[in-house]
């Protein structure tokens, strides 16, 4: 009897359970987030009336006049009658203007852009205790995503002023032995710039004292949701801004095809204080494990490291580190949390060209109806992930390094350390279904 139709049948049923599975996980998603979008008053017997400061990216828009007089309108309606509007530059891409509108008194700050707005305002407002919000414009938007704040202006608005709010952790990101320069501006040095201007009598960190929980180095960037190096770092760096705009985030897809010959990389992986691994009863290896310092290896004169920091070497396409679990289309990091202390750490790697590939992004795809990776010897492509509060990443050859998807140059290491609870930031209120029905 041949068996072959009974195969094929059996492949196409489990290819349709995926498909269905996929579906509904995404329509599930969907559904919240418009649930979550329903605005409540922006009355706050805690705060009082809002004082509300937009930090808009004008690039943005078309007509940034009339985004701005959308909002105005909007924000009217919602009973305020005055908004301070501050635009980003070149030069510098919203914190020190969030630094500025924290001085001048603002009771909530929102960042009006893509990512990259809404971390470098992010980095102007870590550590102060003052309410953010965030109007997702462009096509990233993977940190609104991640809260669920919805893409309409004006229920963004409605959320951003509203009393509901949770913390969220922000990173910081160093690379060091640079064999290009990158022409982004480090969010530590600007937000310690404004500082500057604003109390000349203070004395600041500079770039060569160690940073704190509270102040950035001059040469660290924020990170909000995923920095990395290797693959993930060429695709940032290969993605065409203008096919972004026509096309949004299918751009990265194609500069991603275009990155799958980066080379390999051997590096040498610190994961400091990290988690214990999780059990793997089935020796499938999708958890990243090292070995511990001895005394010798952690001694101060020898090692910046302490006893609690784990050593692994690893040969990887990518190496990345994740604050944010969710990014367009699949779970990157499905154990991600963004107000745990916590850096995800995920390695990457593909052998035998596209179908290495084509075993990852199974795997990543798997993740999103909440299978797990499991890295068989066999498997032709492998993702490994491992928590900690913070990692370093030595590669022997010089890698293209990303956060939140732009390019920082070429380094052999990244540096991440974590400031837990750094941000506290507007989010839609829950709502049960039974809310949200009809009177």
């Amino acid at each position: 009897m041949d068996a072959t139709p009974w195969v094929l049948a059996a492949v196409a049923g489990a290819g349709a359970i995926g498909v269905a599975r996929l579906a509904t996980a995404l329509t599930r998603r969907h559904r919240r987030r418009q649930a979550l979008a329903v605005p409540a008053s922006v009355d706050d017997p805690t705060r009082g009336r809002p004082r509300p400061w937009i930090i808009m990216n004008p690039s943005k828009h078309e007509d940034p006049q009339a985004f701005k007089d959308l909002i105005n309108r909007k924000a009217k309606e919602l009973g305020i009658d005055h908004v301070h509007w501050r635009e980003t530059t070149r030069e510098d891409p919203g914190t020190g203007q969030a630094v500025r509108a924290l001085e001048e008194g603002a009771s909530v700050v929102i960042a009006a852009g893509g990512d990259g707005t809404v971390r470098a305002v992010a980095a102007g407002m870590a550590g102060s205790g003052v309410r953010m919000g965030i109007i997702p414009v462009g096509t990233g938007n993977v940190l609104a995503g991640n809260l669920s704040i919805p893409d309409d202006p004006g229920q963004a608005l409605a959320v951003a002023l509203d009393r509901n709010h949770r913390s969220v952790d922000l990173a910081w990101v160093r690379v060091e032995d640079v064999t290009q320069e990158s022409t982004q501006p480090a969010e530590g040095g600007l937000r310690l710039a404004a500082r500057a201007a604003l109390h000349p009598e203070v004395t600041l960190p500079n770039e060569e004292a160690p940073a704190s929980s509270i102040e950035p180095r001059a040469d660290e960037y924020a990170c909000l949701v995923i920095a990395g190096m290797g693959y993930d770092g060429e695709t940032m760096a290969d993605t065409d801004p203008e096919l972004k705009k026509r096309i949004g985030w299918i751009a990265y897809v194609w500069a991603g095809l275009g990155a799958m010959g980066v080379p390999r990389m051997k590096a040498r992986l610190t994961l400091r204080s990290p988690s214990a691994p999780a059990p793997d009863p089935l020796g499938v290896g999708d958890q990243l494990a090292g070995t511990t310092l001895d005394e010798e290896d952690a001694a101060p004169e020898q090692s910046p490291h302490s006893h609690a920091d784990e050593i692994t070497r690893i040969e990887a396409r990518s190496v990345m580190f994740a604050n944010a679990g969710e990014l367009k289309m699949l779970v990157l990091a499905p154990d991600a949390e963004l107000s745990d202390g916590l850096i995800d750490v995920i390695a990457v790697d593909a052998h035998a060209g596209l179908l290495g590939w084509a075993d990852v992004t199974w795997k990543m795809l798997g993740q999103l109806i909440g299978l797990r990776p499991i890295n068989l010897p066999v498997s032709t492509g492998k993702v490994a992930f491992r928590q900690a509060k913070g990692a370093s990443v030595t590669a022997e050859e010089a890698q293209m390094c990303q956060v939140d998807g732009d390019a920082i140059g070429l380094a052999h290491t990244m540096h991440i350390r974590m400031q837990a609870g750094a941000l506290d930031i507007a989010v839609p209120a829950e709502r049960t279904w039974m809310e949200l029905l009809p009177a």
